[in-house]
């Protein structure tokens, strides 16, 4: 019997532990969307045996029939010679949106794939004849926004995702007990964990959504976006060129949250980061006094220690020499760790102080540079009245601009075009004689910059 798919999906959500628990297997073994029969079958089973009625157990055993599913179009692939099942994508992604933790996050790659897309269609769009109604356009269309609405709909299962894995990971950090040996266990691998979702995932995204990105090939999404939305635009289309900046600025709008997720992480990428290095600091002592000790195992019997200044020895020697006092306590602290304690306020506190002073620096800093700038552009604004105080004015002239780009180049340090207008004034208030525009533009290319403008003739000077 052939049940409905809206009857079918309807039985699978009110059961949905089943399918969370096959998402958890797809997850664990890593190996794609393919499910072994075997595995589907026994979920289903523990599911029937849980069920009291005998009328309710013959309905679900119809429904999650595998020739079932595949009627109601909720499998993509039913091998049976590997005995294997692959259920549709929306069938898995509806199922993980139930549940934050199962959501999967983006990887560089998928990151990668999004970005592609969106310089394919700005391609394909250039090369097409941006024209309502021509059939060509209209499918294109269709595709750019299909490809808009599939990275919006990817980047923000992938926020949540992030979201859900830090608020679950930190948790676990945070309530670390330091005399439970399992719970140590289960902090070290959630440091590990974070310290994996952080490179793997959270700086791709966050490079992904960098509308600056410096990249060998194409442009950043974002900018492919910006791209398609301009070249709409200028073919009359504000409409749908608004549209696509629509769906930019939605997933524009996610780095914020991908930025707070960063900060979230990164003091626990650091914890681990520090907590491996005194781990291998650790071991690296041990070995090497391990070594040290080998070489007395000659056989001989003759040496049972090592000399107390031998050099494995050194790093224990730093406080040699301090007295050691002893004091009275004056108050009961009764069981309080007081190490612990400091380590913590340390912990807390000290990031905030260097956060200040970092603060403070960079205000200096900022404060200062802009004064140099400032104090700089005033020295060359200075030099360029004094060099063009004594230029030789030219008795007649075609072009006084290229005239005084070609001065300026040859007398002025870090030239930049911006000073052939500064320059170009001050001359102008040397002459007596009128310039005059002559029709036409003209163009002067110069270190990456291009001014247009119109020629000024100098036909007859007399100097000042």
């Amino acid at each position: 019997m052939i049940v409905s798919t809206d009857r079918t999906l309807i039985v699978m959500i009110e059961h949905k532990q089943v399918f969370l628990d096959l998402i958890d297997y797809l997850d664990e073994q890593e190996e794609g969307e393919e499910i072994p029969i075997s595995v589907y079958y026994n979920r289903v089973r523990r599911l029937i045996s849980s069920i009291s009625e005998e009328r309710d157990q013959k309905r679900l055993s119809q429904i999650f029939d595998i020739d079932n599913l595949q009627q109601a179009g909720l499998l993509i692939d039913h091998d049976r010679h590997r005995a294997v099942i692959s259920f549709a994508s929306f069938v898995i992604d509806m199922f993980r949106h139930f549940d934050s933790g199962r959501l999967r996050e983006l990887s560089s790659e998928q990151l990668e794939a999004l970005r592609t897309d969106q310089n394919l269609s700005l391609e394909r769009l250039k090369e097409c004849r941006i024209f309502p109604g021509d059939e060509q356009f209209d499918d294109l269309l269709v595709v750019i926004f299909e490809r808009l609405r599939n990275a919006q709909a990817r980047i923000k299962q992938n926020i949540s995702s992030l979201q859900g894995q830090a608020e679950r990971l930190s948790k676990i950090v945070e309530e670390h007990n330091l005399d439970d040996l399992e719970q140590t266990r289960k902090t070290q691998k959630a440091l590990e964990e974070i310290n994996r979702i952080y490179q793997k995932h959270v700086l791709p995204t966050l490079q992904f959504l960098n509308e600056r990105e410096n990249l060998k090939l194409g442009l950043p999404a974002l900018t492919a976006v910006e791209e398609i939305a301009a070249e709409l635009e200028r073919a009359g289309l504000p409409g749908i060129s608004q549209r696509v900046l629509f769906a930019k600025n939605s997933i524009r709008s996610y780095a914020k949250d991908v930025e707070t997720i960063r900060k979230t992480l990164e003091r626990y990428v650091r914890q681990s980061n520090r907590q491996r290095h005194q781990y291998d600091c650790v071991e690296a002592a041990f070995n090497q006094l391990r070594d040290e000790f080998q070489l007395l195992h000659d056989g001989k019997l003759n040496n049972k220690y090592l000399d107390s200044d031998a050099e494995v020895f050194r790093a224990g020697r730093i406080f040699s020499g301090l007295k050691k006092q002893r004091f009275e306590a004056k108050l009961d602290w009764h069981d309080i760790d007081h190490a612990q304690c400091f380590d913590e306020h340390l912990r807390v506190e000290l990031p905030k102080l260097r956060d200040k002073q970092r603060n403070a620096l960079a205000k200096f800093s900022d404060e200062d540079l802009s004064d140099l700038k400032e104090r700089a552009l005033m020295l060359k604004k200075r030099k360029i009245q004094s060099l063009m105080g004594d230029c030789e004015i030219p008795a007649s002239h075609d072009d006084i601009h290229q005239y005084v780009h070609e001065y300026l180049i040859d007398k002025l340090e870090h030239y930049s075009l911006g000073d052939l207008l500064e320059g170009l004034s001050w001359l102008r208030s040397r002459m007596s004689a009128p310039l005059s525009p002559e029709f036409g533009l003209s163009t002067i290319t110069y270190n990456g910059l291009c001014l247009e403008y119109f020629p000024l003739v100098l036909e007859g000077e007399c100097s000042d």
